[in-house]
């Protein structure tokens, strides 16, 4: 008897606690200006407007580090000398303690630009984050975006990394060394590009287009197809593999290797360039 008292008694406290702690995380939540928010019609706002223009010069600077969550991110080749920076679009939220903020520093080399929003329970908001990048910038960028898709195109740059969770990445006309690209539940476009080429997909297609091929293709995913178009011309050293996949290709190969249909080793043609190809449950196309 004394025992299911003692029971009761723990039980009675723990409920009491868990309440009391609830309680408390609720005060200091609101307490901190944090803010209820509804959904609305993106199209049918009927809070702020968000419009800001940020620039800085290329002088010494050595890599552009754009984050963003929930804003898509457009890069675009400018003939201006400065970088421009703008920020724009609308919000449910009526408080301008509220709106998502753009955040810009210079740490020596480095200009981070970073979209970064209040604490909500819920944030409504229809933003997008447009960078211009001047001609003359031969530099690094490297994106890091979450629930936002990536639109770059038009660059001559070092190196290119882009890194995206849940959110579709397009690249066009980029010339640059090397590529290194990670998305997880999105889709990869790349058309018209020079450049080594390093791509990882988890959840999402990858589509890759080369005018000219003198390159190396790296590309890993799961559960996503991968098609690669090439010229008439290219010659390659050639390594598929996929678990549950088919390996489809226009070129004539040079078979070195062969285990079933979803691996394949061997060259196309002349040349000291690579494609490797691995997925766990995709189809691997190559065509002219």
């Amino acid at each position: 008897m004394r025992n299911n008292i003692n029971i009761q008694k723990m039980v009675i406290w723990l409920v009491v606690i868990a309440v009391v702690s609830l309680t408390i995380a609720t005060i200091a939540f609101f307490s901190t200006e944090n803010y209820m928010v509804s959904f609305r019609d993106r199209n049918n706002f009927e809070g702020n407007s968000i419009d800001e223009v940020k620039t800085f010069g290329i002088d010494q600077l050595k890599e552009i580090y754009i984050h963003s969550v929930s804003s898509d991110v457009s890069v675009f080749s400018t003939d201006e000398e400065d970088i421009k920076i703008h920020f724009y679009g609308r919000s449910a939220l009526k408080s301008e303690k509220a709106l998502p903020k753009l955040i810009t520093s210079l740490e020596g080399s480095k200009l981070k630009i970073e979209i970064k929003y209040p604490k909500v329970v819920f944030c409504d908001a229809n933003v997008v984050l447009d960078v211009y990048i001047p001609q003359d910038y031969r530099e690094n960028i490297v994106i890091d975006t979450v629930s936002a898709n990536v639109d770059i195109s038009n660059l001559n740059i070092n190196n290119f990394h882009c890194k995206t969770v849940s959110g579709d990445l397009r690249i066009e006309s980029l010339i640059l060394d090397n590529f290194a690209l990670k998305t997880t539940s999105g889709n990869i476009n790349i058309m018209d590009i020079a450049g080594n080429l390093r791509a990882e997909s988890v959840s999402g297609n990858v589509n890759v287009g080369y005018e000219v091929f003198t390159h190396n293709i790296d590309i890993k995913t799961v559960s996503g197809d991968v098609k690669v178009n090439l010229p008439k011309n290219a010659g390659f050293y050639l390594k598929t593999n996929t678990f549950s996949g088919k390996v489809v290709t226009k070129f004539p190969i040079t078979v070195t290797s062969l285990n079933k249909k979803n691996q394949l080793e061997g060259t196309v043609g002349a040349g000291d360039n690579s494609i490797i190809i691995d997925t766990v449950s995709g189809d691997i196309y190559l065509s002219k």
